[in-house]
């Protein structure tokens, strides 16, 4: 039952998006108005830390430790670029949280994770 309502919460939150999970650790907090802009090998290490992460802080099982990444691409959300990076976990008993993407901005800050890629 404490597992059901794990996964549950997790799903919501990450549903949600990711504030409450990220809760800014390791934001940049610059004001300078340069921002270098990363390439898809670093928003890569940083969506799969960030998962890394989630299973450290118990809002993903631990199964999704080390799930690769299936996919990725770029794409541009209200004229901002950022990549989006599919994690699927066959371990995942729930059909509807096999599938993980993680939002990382064209300089490297998480921008959100969810279920359904949206």
């Amino acid at each position: 039952m404490k597992k059901i309502i794990t996964k549950v919460a997790a799903a919501a939150i990450l549903t949600l998006g990711v504030n409450p999970l990220y809760g800014g650790a390791g934001h940049d907090h610059s004001h300078s108005s340069s921002k270098t802009k990363i390439n898809e090998a670093k928003a890569k290490e940083i969506a799969i830390r960030q998962v890394k992460n989630y299973t450290l802080d118990g809002k993903l099982d631990k199964s999704w430790e080390n799930v690769p990444i299936e996919s990725a691409k770029q794409q541009t959300y209200q004229s901002v670029s950022e990549w989006v990076f599919a994690f699927k976990n066959q371990k995942e008993s729930n059909p509807k949280q096999q599938n993980l993407y993680v939002f990382v901005n064209q300089y490297g800050e998480m921008i959100g994770a969810n279920f359904t890629g949206q």
